[in-house]
């Protein structure tokens, strides 16, 4: 029989990954973003790397996800959505996230180091990018843009390319959520992006 105090510590099963931290495999992280991947790849966003610390995007638990959804919802003039909704209307958009770097860089503080990995990945990301096959890439860290840039050349999908914005990280995000609503505000204009945002994962 169950004590009070075992009942208590046992672990809650998560309804959804993003209430409980996500374990730390790189196969777990890749199995929750094939979850989210489109039919379509409409609009490719490129992140450095999946942070250090366990958190992740399609885990709904990053400032990445965080201050991406504000962005959307002021894009898109939405209320404040769960993030398994906007998880799934990310999805029904179009859009899709892709690292640089398959595993965490974020913690290299050597700047000659963490440009080697960069420079290493390469291959990695021009791969993703012409299986993707996007109809635009949108770098979200503008230190590594010139990688970014050499994968995208070397999978054919250099014109699509666009203007990388600045990471939300260290004050920036102010900045991440004015850019990436603007460059969302352009690709809806252009018909990459639906007219229409819906947190059930329908889109018009």
């Amino acid at each position: 029989m169950s004590t009070g105090r075992e009942a208590k510590s046992r672990p809650r099963k998560a309804e959804h990954p993003s209430e409980d931290p996500a374990p730390c495999s790189t196969e777990f992280f890749e199995e929750l973003r094939l979850r989210y991947r489109p039919k379509k790849v409409g609009v490719l966003l490129v992140a450095e790397s999946r942070p250090a610390g366990g958190t992740f995007f399609y885990a709904g638990n990053s400032n990445l996800v965080r201050y991406t959804e504000q962005a959307f919802r002021m894009a898109y003039g939405v209320d404040a959505m769960t993030m398994p909704a906007f998880l799934e209307g990310f999805r029904a958009s179009g859009c899709y996230l892709e690292d640089l770097c398959a595993e965490p860089v974020n913690h290299i503080e050597k700047h000659a180091l963490r440009r080697a990995e960069w420079k290493r990945s390469i291959d990695y990301l021009s791969q993703r990018i012409a299986k993707a096959s996007p109809l635009a890439i949108l770098p979200i860290h503008k230190g590594s843009e010139l990688f970014v840039k050499e994968a995208a050349l070397k999978a054919g999908r250099l014109d699509l390319l666009r203007p990388a914005i600045p990471f939300p990280s260290m004050g920036n995000h102010p900045r991440y959520i004015a850019a990436l609503s603007l460059l969302i505000q352009e690709l809806r204009e252009a018909a990459i992006l639906p007219a229409y945002f819906s947190q059930s994962g329908a889109t018009i």
